[in-house]
């Protein structure tokens, strides 16, 4: 099995990972397969990771490849959920899903909105957490919105994509919030933090315990934001919390 090659000894488990081809005209079409997703955790010593479709949509077919893949890294799948999209505790008993994805800027809905509940209490009913996607679009994926539901549901464990919101100041601002807030079902994903000093300043704030390490390929390179971590200054207890136990825990890998 892939360990972390920087630290020997060191599961990494990358906790946003996308599979496929994306639709939206600012990726170009890109699109891997779980094989070649496979090879480049595999290269960057990353031994296990929680993927997800693109914009998408493809559930089945991710589920299909994971639950045909014969390999060395360990695959767990998150479900993308859509807008008003009932019946999905049976649709998540079709396959071995471990968290449950909603975009709120690819669909145009909030998280706050009525039109999650059903995914929302499906995750309720199936104690599986929700990657939510935080971006610079406040009024559609704002940090704080994402906390808002995580306060009307306390029972749902929630990770904030993009430590809430992929800028300096809209980090600091989440993090900050996520601790005054005292939500201990809100955890930051780091996918897309390239700033070394602004990871260490956010997991000051929050603790190692509620941060997980995420590469958000096939956009990025995974490589690039190990290097992040690396140049953290992390403690050794932190590091392996960030890039393995915290996530580990969380989705049951």
């Amino acid at each position: 099995m892939a360990v972390d090659k920087t630290h020997p000894g060191t599961f990494v488990f990358d906790s946003h990972v996308h599979v496929g081809g994306w639709v939206t005209p600012d990726f170009r079409g890109h699109s891997t397969t779980l094989a070649q997703t496979a090879k480049v955790l595999e290269d960057c010593g990353i031994g296990g990771a929680l993927v997800m479709p693109t914009d998408s949509g493809a559930n089945d077919w991710l589920a299909d490849a994971v639950a045909a893949y014969r390999g060395p890294v360990r695959f767990l799948q998150a479900f993308w959920a859509l807008p008003d999209e009932h019946g999905l505790e049976a649709i998540l008993g079709r396959a071995d899903y471990r968290a449950i994805k909603i975009h709120p800027s690819f669909c145009r809905r909030p998280v706050t909105d009525t039109c999650w509940a059903p995914a929302l209490r499906a995750a309720a009913d199936t104690h599986l957490p929700v990657v939510v996607h935080c971006g610079r679009w406040q009024e559609m994926a704002g940090y704080g919105l994402l906390l808002d539901v995580a306060d009307r549901w306390p029972d749902v464990n929630f990770v904030m994509a993009h430590m809430g919101g992929d800028s300096p100041a809209l980090v600091i601002a989440a993090a900050r919030a996520v601790a005054a807030r005292r939500l201990k079902n809100v955890f930051m994903g780091t996918e897309s933090i390239r700033e070394y000093w602004l990871l260490a300043s956010a997991i000051e704030i929050v603790g190692a315990d509620r941060v997980l390490f995420g590469s958000d390929h096939n956009l990025n390179s995974p490589a690039s934001f190990l290097a992040v971590i690396d140049a953290a200054g992390l403690s050794t207890a932190e590091r392996a919390a960030i890039l393995s136990g915290n996530a580990r825990r969380l989705f049951d890998a």
